[in-house]
């Protein structure tokens, strides 16, 4: 195998097209797809519209509207052809579709023309309505009529993910991958490996919830209902079956976001590697499989078909973690070929400065330090008489790896009122335990994870040989700069400065500055007593010895899971199964806008659903067909809302004519559809506005 500078320009320019065509076919795909809901929408309008005997003038898969740009004319269709009475086309406004039937036109301006269209006379020479026209046709035809196209909606929903099912779509389950120190999941007891089966009442037990859509909508819908409690039914790693009823805590200053703490599984197949090597043949390269490591095989996960299932990387993840100062061998597919490779440890790195240890924040279920009388809010300042302010938060567990079959004698500071007094704990045959790297979660904490003890940072200064940054200096801010030369494209919002709270921790920062960016630098920000002005200061992170990472510098990528139905029947049951939880949560989060619960800056747009369409197009099709699903249910909802102009308004209008006998003024129900319709158009400019803020910047 080459090196990795054997890289050419024919390469590079070769891989960019390729990466361009990817791109394009999946936009391609997202493109057909949204336009397929569109046309299966008003198809259903178009149907039923004949079967009454309706005329229909029209049929359009976005709005043919007649623009100029000066003297620029744009054409108001991309192309269109006329079949019997029918004009089908596809309009250059790609926001929608319309069905234009004979006496109807949500266009007030039209109303008088379209009136007088559908005038005709009698054999008794009276002038009647054509019996062809929509007004002509009775309430309930024209019901069903209006209805139609949500109905359609909701069947090929069902249709497009019982397909997807039916050919098996890869999901990323609901498995726990990490967990976060501190968090919700920890003090359950939680660890890696551990399977998400079910959540809340109505759930039932399965292998295939999906992490991005189900469990974040569960734990989502948990914080907007306040600080209830979801009842998770788990597997752990041994497949025994366990009930915890964990509380998601919000985790973010700038939104409501609600998380219980863990990351997503990984399989056994390196994505990244972010150590440099002279000999990269030598090391773990991305693409890689780990199929054995310190001499055990590494397990294939236990759910979905067998020729798709995958090696569970939490494995992996575990041997690497569990000596972290010492070779691991392993053993590789790569290339198609078996390879043996000794993993070397990776030494931990650090500024010339030391950031003390906070205040225990948490006590993991069944923890010993709590039996052992260490309390909430205590500080561990010294271990056997000695003083840690040059060891600080982030290497104390591998500090303490020293003293493993030794008594140890724990100096905490207490707070008792206003008093601090300091506490000898003396914890017998003290051994360490498992401690992974928490690059993944802004709020990360440190553990004595065999202690079951969750601690903080104080941000404090405990000692330094830092040239600027002296004992005492309290770390309160954080802003990524782009390096001297860098050519990378950064977004705004990576650049803003960000405080240290609860929600950004010194480990956090602590643990992604480990792999250099080609792009960025990190510029900490210092407050001193006497000083108004905070101190800026971009640190070198040198190798610190006898200090190591778990993670081996090593990223592996997220476990998949295919779902497949065993037959059409299964497949259409599950069809309808995803349709009506879709159907359910697109109904709660509009009650959750509406009793002020949830903002509509939560709300995704055109610009966000083409964003997620084209991920999910980018992983398979079937992925495709199930965001597609999600779609219909937003769409046979959102266009059944009683808003004039909507398929919903219309319907009430129908309604309020079959109780009264008599139909609603034409004179009201237009002014209701110009005002709801410039309404409409500044929500969606609103949305929009907020989408793009969203994503780039």
């Amino acid at each position: 195998m080459g090196s990795r500078g054997d890289i050419t320009l024919e390469t590079l320019i070769a891989a960019s097209f390729d990466g361009f065509l990817a791109g394009a076919w999946n936009i391609g795909k997202v493109l057909a797809g949204l336009g397929f809901v569109i046309f299966v929408h008003e198809l259903g309008h178009f149907l039923v519209a004949k079967a009454c005997g309706v005329q229909c003038d029209k049929f359009y898969v976005g709005f043919d509207v007649p623009m100029r740009i000066g003297r620029l004319r744009i054409p108001s269709a991309l192309f269109k052809f006329q079949w019997g009475e029918t004009e089908y086309g596809v309009g250059t406004i790609p926001l929608g579709g319309y069905v234009k039937m004979l006496g109807q036109d949500d266009n007030p301006n039209m109303a008088e023309e379209e009136a007088a269209r559908i005038k005709t006379v009698n054999e008794d020479g009276e002038e009647v309505l054509n019996p062809r026209s929509y007004p002509a046709k009775n309430v309930p035809q024209r019901m069903a009529i209006i209805s139609a196209g949500v109905i359609m909606n909701l069947i090929f929903g069902i249709l497009m993910a019982a397909a997807a099912y039916k050919i098996g779509t890869p999901i990323q389950p609901a498995a726990v991958g990490g967990v976060t120190y501190g968090s919700q999941a920890w003090k359950a007891g939680w660890e890696p490996g551990y399977d998400l089966i079910g959540f809340g009442d109505g759930e039932e037990d399965s292998r295939f919830y999906r992490y991005t859509w189900d469990l974040r909508y569960a734990v989502i819908g948990a914080g907007m209902d306040g600080d209830q409690p979801v009842s998770f039914r788990v597997l752990d790693q041994q497949r025994n079956h366990k009930v915890s009823d964990v509380v998601p805590v919000q985790v973010s200053n700038e939104s409501n976001h609600r998380a219980i703490g863990i990351t997503s599984a990984i399989n056994s197949t390196v994505l990244l590697n972010t150590v440099n090597a002279e000999n990269s043949e030598l090391m773990l390269l991305p693409g890689d499989e780990v199929i054995e490591v310190a001499g055990v095989l590494v397990d294939y996960d236990d759910a979905g078909p067998e020729e798709s299932r995958q090696r569970l990387g939490w494995i992996v993840k575990e041997a690497f973690a569990r000596n972290p100062s010492e070779s691991v061998e392993v053993k590789v597919i790569r290339a198609g070929q078996e390879v043996s490779l000794s993993v070397e440890p990776v030494a931990m790195q650090a500024p010339d400065f030391v950031l003390g240890i906070g205040p225990i924040t948490a006590f993991q279920e069944g923890s010993l330090g709590e039996s052992l009388g260490f309390r909430l809010g205590d500080a561990i300042q010294s271990i056997n008489g000695e003083d840690l302010s040059n060891v600080g938060a982030v290497q104390l567990p591998q500090y303490l790896a020293q003293f493993d079959g030794q008594d140890v004698s724990f100096g905490v500071s207490r707070q008792d009122g206003e008093a601090i007094t300091t506490v000898e704990i003396v914890v017998p045959d003290y051994q360490s335990a498992l401690t992974y790297e928490t690059s993944q979660t802004p709020n990360a904490l440190g553990a004595l994870t065999s202690l079951g003890i969750a601690y903080s940072s104080n941000n404090l200064v405990t000692a330094s040989q830092h040239a600027v940054v002296k004992v005492g200096d309290e770390l309160v801010a954080m802003q990524f700069a782009k390096r001297e030369g860098s050519t990378g494209e950064v977004g705004a919002r990576v650049l803003n400065e960000k405080n240290l709270s609860q929600y950004l921790s010194w480990f956090f920062l602590h643990a992604n500055a480990q792999s250099e960016s080609p792009d960025l630098e990190m510029q900490l920000k210092f407050k001193r007593q006497g000083n108004d002005e905070l101190i800026a200061v971009t640190p070198e992170w040198n190798e610190i010895e006898g200090r190591f990472r778990a993670s081996r510098g090593v990223i592996f990528r997220p476990l998949q899971r295919v779902h497949q139905a065993a037959g059409w029947g299964e497949a259409i049951q599950l069809g309808w199964t995803r349709t009506k939880q879709d159907l359910q949560r697109v109904g709660q989060t509009l009650g959750w806008i509406a009793d002020g619960t949830a903002s509509v800056k939560d709300l995704g747009g055109p610009v966000m659903i083409l964003k997620v369409a084209q991920d999910e197009a980018a992983v398979d099709v079937t992925r495709l067909l199930l965001f597609l699903t999600m779609l219909s249910a937003n769409l046979a909802i959102l266009n059944f809302l009683p808003i004039p102009v909507l398929d919903g308004g219309h319907f009430v209008f129908l309604t309020i004519e079959l109780i009264t006998r008599k139909p609603v003024s034409e004179r009201i129900q237009g002014s209701l559809s110009v005002l709801f319709l410039f309404l409409l158009l500044g929500f969606m400019l609103f949305i929009v506005s907020n989408d793009i803020l969203r994503l780039w910047f």
